[in-house]
């Protein structure tokens, strides 16, 4: 009977599955491109105009994330990544507001809709009756998650892999640096800067993206699980929708604020968006955070996905406890 739930839940969620996974693979395989311009036809250029100044190459993205742009340095990973390197402007993704977006409205969304969703259609009646004890009905939306957050990530990944094919190699054309430095500047200015004649070949992989994506599924366990708990204590989708949103956000402002404001970073570690840093996972495999960075004192290495994990599973856990002792209200 388990199993007939479980293929009931995959068909309801079956719409909204595929239209996230579409979006997910288009936005992977946009930012390839964007990748691309960026790491093989921009970054290139500010260089050299660096060198002819006599500038640091980092002066231009001190002066973009300067002020008001350190916010998004926070949101994008702050200063660890190096832009021009093709394999870290690609972690970026995995930062970026729409997957961030899309991963919580889809974990909040559907898990609000298992007890409070059917509490407010009125089905939770119909679906009570037949031989199914509430415990089932939670394990019904666990293996449910255990199907879709996959699917979800996979989407992703294989949407950079379909990229990177469709982009072909990395290469930094310095042909139009030349000519554009070769305006303003005399040919002996131009030769002292030892312009390459000959196309750069970067190198770049979506390999290393695959392992940071069991963070990913990870975050969207976390709120699944909290937003699940949620859903076991209400009768009204919506109510809990917006509880869930809320959580999110707040938790989401909290790490970001934690990160501009030192003052304020002690909070960071309770956020489940701490936890989430696929970029350490992809570029050096760091599996870990240390909470004694934040809070001070001896070095206190935790697990991320396993934090993350551990939260969704307390919210299952609270959501089991609380929807098999409550009595269900009447549907209105």
């Amino acid at each position: 009977m388990t199993l007939i739930l479980v293929r009931k839940l995959l068909r309801d969620a079956r719409p909204a599955l595929v239209a996230v996974c579409v979006i997910l693979f288009l936005f992977a395989a946009l930012w390839v491109k964007i990748t691309q311009r960026v790491t093989a036809e921009i970054t290139p250029f500010f260089n050299v105009v660096a060198k002819a100044a006599r500038l640091d190459p980092k002066l231009f993205e001190q002066v973009l994330f300067r002020g008001p742009g350190k916010v998004s340095q926070a949101v994008l990973g702050g200063a660890d990544l190096q832009f021009e390197k093709p394999n870290d402007f690609l972690a970026v993704a995995l930062l970026h507001p729409v997957v961030l977006t899309l991963a919580c409205v889809w974990a909040v969304g559907r898990a609000a809709g298992a007890v409070a969703g059917e509490l407010d259609r009125g089905t939770m009646e119909l679906l009570l009756s037949q031989p199914i004890p509430r415990n089932r009905l939670i394990l019904a939306h666990f293996l449910v998650d255990c199907v879709v957050i996959p699917a979800l990530c996979l989407s992703f990944w294989a949407g950079t892999e379909f990229g990177l094919w469709a982009v072909g190699p990395f290469e930094i054309d310095y042909t139009t640096v030349r000519e554009v430095m070769s305006r303003d500047l005399p040919p002996v200015a131009v030769a002292s800067l030892h312009i390459p004649t000959e196309p750069t070949v970067m190198e770049v992989s979506g390999r290393a993206e695959f392992p940071a994506l069991a963070n990913l599924a990870a975050l969207m366990f976390a709120l699944s699980g909290l937003t699940l708990a949620l859903s076991a204590c209400g009768r009204s989708r919506w109510k809990v929708v917006g509880l869930g949103v809320l959580l999110a956000v707040v938790m989401f402002v909290a790490n970001v604020l934690g990160q501009l404001w030192d003052s304020a970073g002690f909070v960071r570690p309770l956020t489940v968006f701490y936890y989430y840093q696929p970029q350490k996972i992809a570029l050096r495999g760091e599996w870990v955070a240390d909470l004694g960075a934040v809070w001070g004192g001896t070095r206190l290495a935790v697990p991320v996905v396993g934090v993350l994990l551990a939260v969704g599973a307390a919210g299952y856990l609270v959501a089991l406890r609380v929807f098999t002792r409550r009595d269900l209200p009447a549907p209105l």
